[in-house]
Parts: structure tokens; sequence; C-alpha cells
């Protein structure tokens, strides 16, 4: 009998925790909870914020000038202005996205130390030098022509410092230029070595291995010594900055010039060190190196570039801003990593460009070599640029070593023209630029983890020209895509446009990343990006509340039979799930979930009587509790999936 009665009691309709329970259903009610809060904006100026949170939520880019290595695009942590990776982008004019000029293979040499420098006769023709083996090649328009022949080919009677040092082969005074290897430094005027007076064109110095020109001085260097060329004086060891006793580096790798004195890098084990060099003002001598700054142990030196009081260091894991204090420190700031580190610099005006081998491009699965571009005018955090990937050569070979790199001026425009280790020198074109260039805005989630659906896009551009057009992409964490692309000639913008897949299914992830691309047939012109918008519906979690008329009498009624209850064992049960918040399952029918006990009441009404006795083992129990309808307020939780029950 018990056992059958156990039975009956499991068949009732709604399973609560443990137990079951009938319920009157013309009382039951059930509603959603609405995920979205209401907002309120409280900021002074209107903006996305102030949109109305119950429809699509906005996520728009107007501006790029921050640069890359933002990852997350709208965390609280992010900024608007940066992105997080590009190829064949410019994103240097305010409030606009446009292509770069593309590049052209303009001067062939398989040799490994293409070291760069260039100068200005007195004539006013700008020449560009160019390290090759033995050869220095010198050109007056951007290596369009050049020769070698002119500086006898070989102008140090043997090899230029080879691929073994960086910026450390050719030095410019803005005049002249000095190359250094065979146990020489030598000067170049123009197109010509200047002659063979010693230590006036010619110095001799054993096992020279770099050499530099820096706040007026030229400076060589022999392993860890560091000398003072002058002019009518042969080489002494009068002349050291530090002597071959110095022991604190290795060898000298980079000497930079600044408004304060003059730094010096090397390497000692697998450390970068930074010294200072003061100049005595009573004698004009330069002083012994103090230490300005050690980098972390692992990154080494390899060169530097000073801009408006600041130094660049460049390091084999990418680049540094320091700061000058005090009486020639160096303070540092977080490092940008760059794969396979910078060897060269260029500072022009507000720009520093530093070569970038073997780039990965995120966009066609190919790797190249080619410039990047520091935006010093502005930061990201306290010392950290804004950076951007820039000129990129393509092809063969070009993800080599980048070992030059110069601006030149070509018919009054400046271009930038770059060297790459084995293959020869690349020029910025005149006219052309790239056929299509992309930009990866990174990860937006919206600022909630829940998963959002792409809802439409929208692009606004410059008029389109003929062969012009401008595509957003937007891809989800699985890997689903859906592309609206641009193309009517004259057009400002295509609208707003669904972003659906090729099938047309929806486009929904935790995340969504949009990647702008542009492209051109026509290659002297390039599409103008203004806008972006892309607007995603959230989907959080959407919460029940229910409300449980369970029948807690001593006796109750089901599917034609009579089942009994302990009134006040049940109420106690339930009650001590609403005390504990103790998460549930909840079952009715084929349907359950996981809730949570919310509240307990006995509505004005519901109860009937005083419990029957019989069920009680002492008399004492007889009027210890009453019988009716308990309403249950239970919350539904996210735990996974509803699961519906095979019936």
């Amino acid at each position: 009998m018990v056992t059958e009665q156990l039975r009956v009691r499991d068949a009732l309709p709604i399973k609560l925790g443990e137990r079951t329970y009938n319920i009157d259903l013309a009382k039951m009610g059930r509603a959603t909870i609405d995920p979205i809060r209401q907002g309120f904006d409280t900021q002074g100026s209107p903006g996305e914020q102030s949109l109305n949170q119950a429809g699509v939520w906005k996520r728009t880019r107007t501006d790029w000038q921050l640069g890359a290595g933002q990852k997350d695009g709208d965390t609280p942590e992010s900024g608007p202005r940066q992105y997080y990776k590009s190829t064949g982008i410019n994103p240097w004019v305010k409030n606009e996205l446009t292509l770069l000029k593309d590049t052209q293979f303009i001067w062939g040499d398989t040799d490994d130390n293409l070291y760069m420098a260039s100068a200005t006769a007195s004539n006013g023709t700008e020449w560009a030098y160019l390290c090759a083996g033995s050869d220095l090649v010198a050109s007056d328009d951007q290596f369009a022509t050049a020769t070698a022949n002119a500086l006898s080919g070989n102008p140090l009677g043997g090899d230029i410092i080879g691929a073994t040092k960086t910026q450390s082969a050719i030095a410019s005074d803005g005049t002249n230029v000095y190359v250094a290897g065979n146990g020489k430094i030598q000067k170049v005027t123009a197109n010509a070595v200047t002659g063979t007076t010693a230590n006036t064109d010619v110095w001799t110095l054993a096992s020279v291995d770099g050499v530099w020109f820096a706040n007026g001085y030229l400076i060589a260097s022999v392993a860890d010594r560091l000398t003072v060329l002058s002019v009518g004086t042969a080489p002494s060891t009068n002349a050291d900055i530090a002597s071959d006793a110095f022991n604190q580096v290795d060898s000298w790798q980079t000497v930079v010039g600044t408004s304060v004195g003059i730094f010096a890098g090397g390497n000692q084990g697998g450390q970068g060190k930074i010294y200072y060099i003061g100049i005595n003002d009573s004698t004009a001598a330069l002083n012994v190196p103090v230490i300005a700054a050690e980098l972390p142990q692992g990154e080494k030196i390899l060169s530097m570039a000073e801009y408006l009081g600041y130094v660049v260091l460049g390091t084999n894991k990418g680049f540094r801003l320091a700061s000058i204090t005090g009486q020639g420190y160096l303070s540092y700031g977080p490092r940008v990593d760059i794969t396979n580190g910078v060897q060269v610099f260029e500072p022009q005006g507000e720009h520093m460009w530093f070569g970038w081998k073997d780039y990965d491009s995120p966009f066609d699965g190919t790797t190249r070599g080619g410039l990047g571009r520091i935006g010093l005018s502005e930061w990201t955090d306290q010392l950290v640029p804004a950076y951007a990937s820039d000129l990129m050569a393509s092809g063969t070979g070009t993800n080599e070593d980048i070992q030059g790199v110069l601006t030149l001026t070509n018919n009054g425009t400046e271009m930038r023209v770059f060297s790459i280790k084995g293959k020869g020198v690349y020029r910025e074109h005149a006219t052309n630029y790239v056929t299509t260039g992309s930009i990866d805005e990174g990860k937006f989630r919206w600022g909630i983890s829940e998963l959002k659906v792409a809802a439409s896009v929208d692009v606004r551009h410059k008029a389109l020209a003929s062969g012009q057009s401008v595509a957003i992409q937007i891809e989800s964490d699985d890997g689903n895509v859906g592309t609206v692309t641009s193309s009517t000639t004259d057009s400002l913008t295509p609208g707003i446009q669904p972003i659906l897949t090729s099938d047309e299914a929806n486009i929904d992830g935790e995340y969504l990343i949009p990647t702008i691309t542009l492209n051109t047939t026509t290659v002297t012109a390039t599409p103008t990006l203004y806008r972006w918008t892309l607007r995603a519906i959230p989907m959080p979690f959407v919460a029940e509340v229910l409300s449980l008329p369970i029948i807690l009498t001593n006796q109750t009624r089901y599917d034609n039979r009579d089942i009994y209850q302990d009134v006040y064992d049940e109420y106690s049960y339930i009650k001590a799930l609403l005390e504990s918040r103790t998460l549930v399952k909840f079952r009715m029918g084929a349907e359950e979930k996981t809730v949570y006990v919310a509240g307990v009441a006995y509505e004005p009404g519901s109860i009937s009587k005083w419990s029957d006795a019989a069920q009680h083992e002492t008399p004492y129990d007889r009027y210890r509790w009453v019988d009716g309808v308990l309403t249950v307020q239970l919350t539904t939780v996210q735990t996974g999936v509803t699961t519906y029950r095979a019936s």
C-alpha cells in the first residue's frame, strides 16, 4: 500500500526539487523578465549612449589615428580611435581611412649588408647611398638609376661592415657620408670618394665595426671601445670615450645625438644597455659613458632614434619610447611587440618609420617586409605611441631584414625608400596606391558575454569612382561571415543593410569582428571611408517568473486518485528552498528548467481549514498546520539550454 501510494504521488504533474505536487491550474501564472534595463543618459553631450537600449545596440568608428594593437574594440580599457591590425591602410588623417601608396622594386642587390644613408651636397643635390658587399652605391634620383663605378666600386678595398651589425656601417653628417669596414672609415661626398688624405678623407682603425655621426662628432667603435675621430688627427686611445677595457658591453650597436647629449647602446650577453655621453662645457670633449637605462634580460638594443626630446629604442623584440630625465637618464615605457625586432628608424615630421621584417598580413595569409609607422603626436598610454603597418613590399624574398630606410624628395614630394636584405631597394610609388587594403577593428562584445546577432551595417564614404568599392565584413567567434559591399559609382553610402551569411543565416556569437576593405582598380585614386556602424541585437538569457499555486492539503485528488500529503513537512521543504536559495529542477510536463524559490505566500482566501491530524503521530499535532493553496514564486536561472523530456 505504501509503495502504491508513493508511486501515485510520483505521478503528480509538478516536480520541484525532489518532490512532486499538484497545482491549481486556474491560479497559475508565468511571465518573462525583461533582460534589458532602462537606460538613463547622464552625459552632457548626446551620443550612442542616449539611444533606447531596448532596440539594436550600435558600435561606430569615425577615427583611427591611435593606430593598431587593440585586440578588443569595446572593453572598458579600449579606445574608440584604435583598432587591431591592418594592411595597406592609411589611418593617419583624422576621420578618414584611405589606401596607402604602393611600393616599387627599384634596385636589385643580393648582398646581406644593404645599409643606407643620405646627404645633400653643397650644390643642393640630394644623394642616397646603399652599402652592398664591398661596394657603395650612390643615387641622386631615389635609385631609379645609381652608380658604383664613380666610387671606384670598392671605396674601402674590402667589404663594408656586414649583416652582423645594424645601423653601423654608414653615417651621415648631412653633407658627407662615412662608410666603415676593412679597418678603415672612408669619407664620401656626392658620388665620389673625397680622397685618400689620412685622417681627413680616410681613417685607419683596425677591426672597426661601427661608425656614427652625433652632435657634430664622428664616432667609431671596435668591440667595446668607443672613440672620436677628428679631422687631421689619427685615431688614438687619447680620444676614446670608452676604452677597450670598458667591459660593460660586448659591442656597441647604435649611437644617437640628442639636445642633451649623446646616447650609445650596446649589449652584454642577452641584455641591452644604453649609456649617456655628456659633453664637457669647457673642452667640448666627450665624457665617459654613464648608464642611462637597462633593458630587461633577454631584450637587446638594436637601434635608436631621437624625436623632440624622446628617444625611441629599437630592440630584438619591438620598440619602446623613452623620455630623457635628469642628467641623461632614460625612462622607457611598455614595449610594443614587433615580429623580429626593429633595426632601423627614420623620423620625419610627427611620424617615425621603422623596419618591419616578416610582417604577417592577417587578410591574405602572406608574409612580407616593409615599414611600420609610429605616430608620436598622440599616445595610447603613458609612453606608448600610436603605430600601424605602413608601406610593404610583396613577392619572393621580401620577408627579410629591413636594413635601411630613408626619406627622399621626388619632384618636391617626400617619399620613403627602404632596403631589404638580399633583395634590394623598394621605393614608395609617386602616384599609385595599393589596389586593396584591409583593417581588422578587433573584437566587439557590447560589454556583455551573452550572444549577439549582427542585425545590420552601414558605411559612409566619399563618392566612389568607377572601379572603387568599400566593404564591411562581420565575422562571429564561431567563424560565420557576412559581407556588405558598397560599389555603386558616385554613391556616398549603400544605406543600412542587413548582414547575413552567404546562405542567409544569422551571424551570432559572443563577439563580432568588423573588417573594412577598400578596393580600387584605378590605382591613381583611393576610396575614402568616413564612418562605419554595426548594429547588433543582444541575446541575454530571458528569465521567467513562475507563480506556482501548489495545493497543500492533507488529501489532494489527481488522475482520479486520492494522494495524501504531510502538509507541514511539504511547507517546510519549500520554505527551506527559499531560505537557502538552492537551485533545483522544476519540471512541468516535458519541460524542465533550473529555478530557485523566490517567495512563498498563502494568499488571502487560499486557506480552507485546519489540516487533518490523521497523518500525524500525536494528537497534539491536530491543529499544527492548515490546508490550502501555497503560492510559490519561482525564478528560472541560466544553466544551459532548456531541456524537454521525451513523452
